[in-house]
């Protein structure tokens, strides 16, 4: 995304403010649970509920169409590390993604990054629990019919992907999700609909199209590209139904607002006031020793920034060819035959 000088001064300006920044800098402490050299993951110090777990870029971007294609990608990709790390030191099946563009939206600060929430039954966190009671009507969904794989096609023409033909076959464990839907988007990797009945106008659902309940399963690639597809239906809801801020929601695993532990991300545009205030939670004072909770988090994402260096590789030496018979000049041949000449002349 282009940006003016004048912009980019606003950005620079935010920059010197911003509590995110500032912990980036060092300038004030945070509970740190990963870093790498483009992003950083904290613990919120106000959590709604264990584990809760910040998720930022290092760089200042305000809103999700700042951020480079690349960036997206290593940042979206490590999901999967990080969901798997924190739910498996703090013992949970489930585990919630929040985004938020938009102060309707609960954009507190204008430093892109995500929530993380590990979920489990009876933790009595029901901020996503969504009443399903909304229509949209048929020319809105039209509009994203026609918007939406406008965009995903525009991003692969940015982004080449090897794998991207066409929409790919219906798999069949998706079967009751296209009977019960209208189909806004769709391609190998992922499925994008409408149902009938939404939280908000234009609530949107994406499903991978690998059988998977987690998303610590997907890779890397596959984390991603299911992100682009929300954040581009985030971006065709916002435009097209002229919204105040857009939420991403994923659901991952078990708890008692996705019994079936269905990998879903939840689009959901935002108008100023509307019903989904509940969505919002209150800063509260720990009750866990946030220090103890960070190390043993730590523990577990160590690997996703360690990266093995070419000297940590052990070089293969070839083995001197064991010519036989003094100087004599042998044929060559093949490392097999050598080490059974060599087992031969040493059981003579």
């Amino acid at each position: 995304m282009k940006i003016s000088p004048e912009h980019q001064a606003q950005i620079d300006a935010q920059k010197k403010e911003c509590i995110y920044c500032k912990i980036n800098r060092g300038e004030i402490p945070g509970k740190k649970v990963f870093e790498d050299d483009k992003s950083l993951a904290i613990l919120d110090i106000y959590p709604a509920k264990k584990g809760h777990t910040v998720f930022l870029f290092k760089e200042h971007y305000p809103l999700p169409a700042f951020i480079p294609a690349d960036e997206f990608t290593h940042f979206f990709g490590l999901i999967p590390g990080l969901s798997k790390a924190l739910k498996s030191s703090l013992v949970t099946t489930g585990i919630n993604m929040f985004l938020a563009a938009g102060g309707p939206a609960g954009q507190q600060f204008p430093h892109m990054g995500i929530h993380l929430f590990p979920r489990e039954n009876g933790d009595g966190f029901f901020n996503f629990m969504f009443k399903l009671n909304t229509t949209t009507e048929e020319g809105i969904s039209k509009m994203l019919q026609t918007n939406l794989p406008i965009m995903m096609q525009n991003h692969f023409g940015r982004n080449p992907a090897e794998w991207h033909t066409g929409k790919g076959d219906v798999p069949g464990f998706l079967s009751e999700i296209y009977e019960n839907s209208t189909v806004i988007y769709e391609d190998e990797k992922a499925l994008c609909v409408l149902p009938k009945k939404g939280a908000t106008v234009g609530h949107m659902m994406i499903y991978s199209k690998q059988e998977e309940k987690y998303i610590e399963n997907l890779s890397p690639a596959d984390s991603a590209h299911l992100n682009f597809v929300a954040s581009f239906a985030a971006t065709a809801a916002f435009e097209g139904l002229q919204a105040h801020g857009t939420n991403v929601v994923m659901v991952s695993g078990e708890s008692d607002d996705n019994p079936e532990g269905k990998l879903i991300l939840h689009i959901l545009p935002r108008m100023q006031d509307d019903a989904l205030k509940h969505m919002f939670w209150q800063p509260a004072q720990p009750k866990d020793d946030l220090d103890a909770m960070a190390k043993k988090i730590k523990d577990k994402t160590w690997k996703l920034s360690h990266k093995e260096k070419k000297s940590d590789v052990p070089k293969y030496v070839k083995p001197p060819v064991i010519k036989l018979g003094g100087t004599k000049k042998v044929k060559s041949s093949s490392p097999e035959d050598e080490i059974q000449a060599a087992i031969a002349k040493m059981q003579k």
